[in-house]
């Protein structure tokens, strides 16, 4: 009766553990988690792009779901790959525009910033509070997304590994990109307000347009 409990114990042990890494090996996980990988990257010091803390982690499951789902879809891996590229060009796509937005806001604030800061000290303040947030948006979009790294590179220990983990860099530049939009809209809401402000004190006769 012992050996049958010692053996169903690990038994259990044994599905347990792949149930955690959704009938991939403890290595290949660890590996997709942002291991070492075949691009020279040490083990247990992942780069940049899988920093942040286990977030992601907790979710392989939701990942090798979808990456069984991608490839169910689509047909073939190299299918699955050049949708993942489609993917990584949007993300990019959409944080120039982020840049487009920033870069225009901050053009217009060093034509007429000073004259909106001269409307009072809440116009001044809303003004470089939002410019503050625009610069720490823009910031983030530069490292989180705009950073080269090649899908190549990002290689795990099986095919599997190795796009699980080009999933995990996908959601972690899509967060950096949501990070950086919300810095920059915040930001535009308080230079409106600022300009607002100054308009407000314009048309009172209070401060001069020109």
């Amino acid at each position: 009766m012992t050996e049958q409990a010692a053996q169903h114990q690990a038994e259990r042990k044994r599905e347990t553990a792949n149930e955690s890494t959704c009938g991939l090996s403890p290595e290949a996980g660890d590996h997709a988690g942002g291991g070492a990988g075949q691009d020279g990257t040490a083990m247990g010091q992942p780069d940049d792009y899988e920093r942040g803390g286990p977030s992601w982690r907790d979710d392989t499951c939701g990942l090798c779901e979808e990456y069984h789902f991608l490839l169910q879809v689509l047909g073939s891996e190299a299918e699955v790959w050049k949708s993942l590229q489609q993917q990584f060009g949007i993300v990019t796509q959409r944080t120039q525009m982020v840049f487009g937005v920033g870069t225009l806001a901050i053009s217009v604030a060093g034509f007429s910033g000073h004259r909106m800061a001269a409307a009072g000290p809440f116009s001044g303040l809303t003004l470089m509070a939002g410019l503050v947030c625009i610069l720490v948006g823009m910031f983030v979009a530069l490292y989180g997304v705009v950073r080269v790294r090649w899908m190549s590179s990002l290689r795990g220990d099986t095919v599997e590994a190795s796009f699980l983990r080009l999933l995990a860099v996908r959601n972690r530049k899509t967060r950096y990109f949501l990070w950086s939009l919300k810095l920059v809209i915040v930001g535009l809401v308080l230079y409106v307000a600022a300009l607002g402000w100054f308009l407000f004190r314009a048309s009172l006769g209070l401060v001069p347009l020109v």
